[in-house]
């Protein structure tokens, strides 16, 4: 018996070893931005490139979902507080806490910003982002901030998985990037307005939402999750003595004039609320939860005078 146990022992060792060796080696995060080619508009590139390799400075970095990929025209942002104070859009598809962190992290690995802005919705996305394991060094993927991970065991495979993809890509296929995109500026735009059916389904489906509630225990577990990265954010960021602020931008249907959880928010850092006026008028949506060009136009105007305040810089120069 004592034979058969070591043998089987045996055999899982050897089994275990290729995979704990992927997770060993050093893991490229020029690659992983590449490897999600198929998401975002590939967009995971284009990030990786602005921070890394592109050397124009990141005075202001806006981080988030697609709410901010489609809310904040950076290059007019740019423009309206002066071109001396470059301003980018770092917003990648879908919510996520834990993809918010590995950007951040990046960013002030390469970067000096004076000011970044954080996203905020309505609530907050209390799962891994689905693409966060394909980008994440071993240490984030491995020692996450908290054990109230759902996603936990499905990010380790996909990790693993992106490892193998490395490996291959280096020590098989020899893999060349493509040139680093130079383009400063990261807001998607979109001239596209929202249609009728797709404005009212919005309202319902907030309306059906609003009325389910969670126990509050097990919504205080779940918040876990999200506040824990959203704690490491501000830490990293309080280290480097820049300044934060969080900015709120929900769906069309919400209706809700605040966040569920500003105030803790606001024990973190400034919270913005931008014009209700913006949010109100359908002409400002491309789809039912992204601003069109339109509208990401007048929030721009609305957050560089914010900035300018944060910054102390002078006021907006006339149009």
């Amino acid at each position: 018996m004592k034979q058969i146990l070591l043998k089987i022992a045996l055999f899982f060792s050897l089994m275990a070893t290729p995979l704990v060796t992927l997770f060993i080696l050093p893991y490229s995060e020029e690659f992983a931005y590449h490897y999600i080619e198929h998401d975002c508009y590939n967009h995971g590139a284009w990030i990786y490139d602005r921070i890394a390799k592109n050397p124009t400075p990141i005075d202001v970095a806006m981080i988030g979902s697609s709410h901010t990929l489609h809310a904040f025209q950076d290059k007019k942002t740019e423009e309206l507080i002066g071109l001396k104070n470059p301003v980018t859009n770092l917003g990648y598809c879908r919510y996520g806490r834990n993809m918010e962190y590995l950007i951040l992290k990046m960013l002030l690995k390469f970067k000096s910003p004076k000011l970044i802005i954080i996203e905020v919705h309505e609530d907050e996305e209390k799962n891994s982002h689905d693409i966060f394991p394909y980008l994440a060094q071993t240490d984030d993927l491995i020692l996450a901030p908290t054990p109230f991970n759902r996603d936990y065991l499905s990010d380790l495979f996909n990790g693993a998985s992106a490892r193998l993809e490395y490996f291959k890509a280096k020590y098989i296929f020899r893999k060349q990037y493509p040139k680093p995109n130079f383009e400063p500026h990261g807001y998607a735009a979109e001239e596209r307005t929202v249609s009728e059916i797709e404005w009212n389904e919005n309202i319902s489906g907030w309306m059906k939402r609003l009325q389910q509630t969670e126990p509050e225990i097990i919504e205080k577990v779940q918040l876990n999750y999200p506040f824990a990265y959203l704690k490491k954010m501000a830490s990293l960021i309080k280290a480097k003595n820049i300044p934060l602020v969080f900015v709120y931008l929900p769906d069309s249907g919400s209706k809700l004039k605040y966040p569920k959880y500003a105030e803790h928010y606001k024990n973190i850092a400034p919270l913005l609320i931008p014009p209700q006026s913006i949010f109100d008028d359908k002409s400002n949506w491309m789809d039912a939860s992204h601003l069109n060009d339109k509208g990401s136009a007048e929030m721009s105007v609305w957050l560089a005078e914010e900035i300018k305040r944060e910054m102390c810089l002078d006021s907006i120069k006339p149009n």
